[in-house]
């Protein structure tokens, strides 16, 4: 897994700590239809329910059947409650072994908590990587191509974890959550699998993973004005890695399924042959979250 990416899909905490010289930053593209509504919950970010959208054959996703959203490492007691409202009782931890441990999810103890890494960082290359940023010798391109890279490499290096995280989805009983640390890269790419599976369009589908940029605005925008004025601490490092590591693109997931066409020719192969739905169990998908 290439080095750098790891820091970027986990979006780190190098936020607040560092920046360059005073730039310009440029807009991300925002979701045009905002058929979904941010779910406040005191300390978590990005958190929202998928939804509120028909597929190609004009059916509608059930309300309230996927949660999406970043860690609740910093989740309140006192949003338990909502959790609980919202018919939540499993939720699925997208993180690696590292990023848990340094920041475990807290949780109610009757919720079922599982975690599924598609892949670990081997060797610590998440600390070598910010080193690298810090000292100013990654730039923008070469953070725009490892966040590609990246993409490709999710959907197809470790198959085996990834159907295990949409069979986990998709025969859920009950309204489901699932996580990563800024929920918009792991947590995009796996809504827009899922998506795909119930039959969603191309434009739908984007348009629901470009949401995170939607719900992630103020906290990203106050996270780089932070940096910006920090400029003096790291002032080798290129503030613009910091903002493409922050916000996602269409040419990301465009990356993700461009893999799957290349190396399964199809995204119809990708869904029966790795992870493993035929079209009879597809059927019943659609079936059981749509109406």
């Amino acid at each position: 897994m290439n080095t750098l990416i790891k820091i970027s899909v986990f979006t780190i905490s190098l936020f607040c700590v560092f920046s360059c010289k005073t730039q310009h930053f440029e807009m991300p593209e925002y979701g045009k239809n905002e058929t979904e509504k941010e779910i406040k919950m005191k300390k978590v970010h990005n958190f929202r329910a998928v939804g509120n959208i028909k597929n190609m054959e004009g059916r509608s996703l059930k309300e309230g059947m996927f949660y999406r959203s970043a860690h609740l490492h910093k989740l309140k007691k006192k949003s338990f409650d909502q959790l609980e409202k919202l018919g939540i009782k499993e939720i699925i931890d997208l993180r690696n072994s590292k990023e848990i441990f340094q920041k475990p999810d807290h949780l109610p103890n009757q919720i079922a908590y599982k975690k599924y890494s598609a892949f670990e960082d081997e060797g610590d290359q998440l600390s070598q990587a910010r080193k690298l940023v810090l000292k100013g010798k990654v730039n923008a391109s070469d953070a725009d191509k490892r966040m590609i890279d990246f993409y490709r490499e999710y959907v197809t290096e470790n198959p085996a974890t990834i159907k295990t995280i949409i069979t986990e989805v998709l025969d859920s009983k009950y309204p489901i959550l699932y996580h990563c640390t800024a929920g918009k890269d792991r947590t995009g790419i796996v809504t827009a699998l899922v998506l795909t599976i119930l039959k969603f369009d191309k434009e739908t589908i984007y348009n629901e993973y470009l949401l995170s940029n939607n719900f992630r605005k103020d906290l990203v925008e106050k996270r780089l004005r932070l940096a910006n004025t920090l400029h003096f601490l790291y002032p080798k490092m290129d503030l613009q890695v910091l903002e493409k590591l922050s916000w996602v693109e269409k040419r990301y997931l465009d990356a993700a399924f461009g893999e799957i066409d290349k190396k399964y020719g199809s995204t119809d192969a990708y869904i029966q042959q790795v992870l493993g739905i035929s079209e009879m169990k597809r059927e019943e998908y659609i079936q059981k979250f749509t109406y």
